[in-house]
């Protein structure tokens, strides 16, 4: 039922793009989302799991899925990570990145969270990077493996690791995200004015003219970001709430290309009352997207990417 519900969600928003949704169909889309946040939190709390939801074989390459989490969330991020572990293919390693200094240690954590420790889960305590937390260490200690980021307010779908498996297979050493921008009319223009991509179009692979939205699924290879992407001075600075637009312009930076699914997909669905104050507000209604490209163009010099 739940990937056959996802199937339907995603084309009910494949249809929204093109015209508006009937009252039938609005109501399709939103039973979906009642059924995630509703019934499915309920089976998972009333029967939940104790299958591991991370690869038991020795694999060349590992899979690390890397995550963060904040206060305001700390209460419903077991259910995407439910979501993680519940993948078709398994991850090596999930791990879940917290601020010292929002925390008391773990024992001030959910039980429902920390009961995920069993089945998988690695918590780690560091320093508040803010969103920067889901990629920055982790990209440090697994320099050879396969990193996969996500957000900490989503239902994944469980194909989400083995489309971007595949999608890595056909571009190895590309940047691969489910879901991306288009970045125009060039690499110099603010982000309220890139767009997301048409149904009909289908070559935004293998380019340096999309951004991706790192919360929808992203899968970045080893050697795909230079060593200016730690610097944790600079983006604290000039880029310190958009973890995707400082991961898209660094790779450009070191001339890595990004590819992204070929059939558009809409975001998968989110948790209930997590996306108030989220960084979307913050960064999109707010236009500091806009303010943090715009000082990522002047620290790095725009004439350097102008078309």
């Amino acid at each position: 039922m739940y990937t056959l519900l996802y199937r339907l969600y995603f084309h009910l928003k494949r249809v929204q793009k093109k015209h508006q949704l009937s009252s039938v169909q609005q109501k399709v889309v939103d039973y979906i989302e009642w059924y995630y946040n509703i019934w499915q939190k309920k089976c998972w709390m009333k029967f939940p799991s104790r299958k591991k939801g991370i690869n038991r074989h020795p694999r060349e390459q590992k899979i690390i899925v890397s995550l963060t989490s904040q206060p305001k969330r700390i209460h419903t991020v077991w259910l995407t990570i439910e979501t993680l572990l519940r993948q078709r293919v398994k991850p090596d390693e999930v791990i879940l990145w917290l601020a010292e200094s929002q925390f008391e240690g773990v024992d001030s954590l959910p039980e429902r969270l920390l009961r995920l420790q069993a089945r998988g889960l690695t918590i780690r305590f560091c320093e508040d990077l803010r969103s920067h937390k889901k990629y920055f260490y982790t990209l440090q200690e697994y320099p050879r493996d396969l990193v996969i980021l996500a957000d900490d307010d989503l239902f994944y779908p469980r194909d989400t690791i083995s489309q971007l498996l595949r999608l890595h297979r056909r571009w190895p050493d590309d940047i691969c995200c489910i879901t991306a921008e288009v970045i125009e009319p060039d690499f110099s223009s603010i982000p309220s004015l890139w767009r997301n991509p048409e149904l009909q179009e289908h070559h935004w692979q293998h380019t340096d003219r999309i951004q991706a939205f790192t919360g929808s699924g992203t899968l970045i290879p080893p050697q795909a970001l230079g060593q200016n992407a730690f610097d944790r001075d600079v983006f604290q600075k000039i880029c310190p709430y958009a973890d995707d637009l400082w991961i898209s312009f660094m790779a450009h930076r070191h001339g890595t290309k990004l590819s992204t699914l070929k059939k558009w997909r809409a975001f998968p669905v989110a948790i209930y009352a997590t996306v108030q104050g989220s960084l979307y507000y913050i960064n999109g209604e707010g236009k500091q997207n806009d303010v943090q490209w715009r000082n990522l163009l002047e620290y790095y010099g725009a004439q350097e990417y102008a078309e």
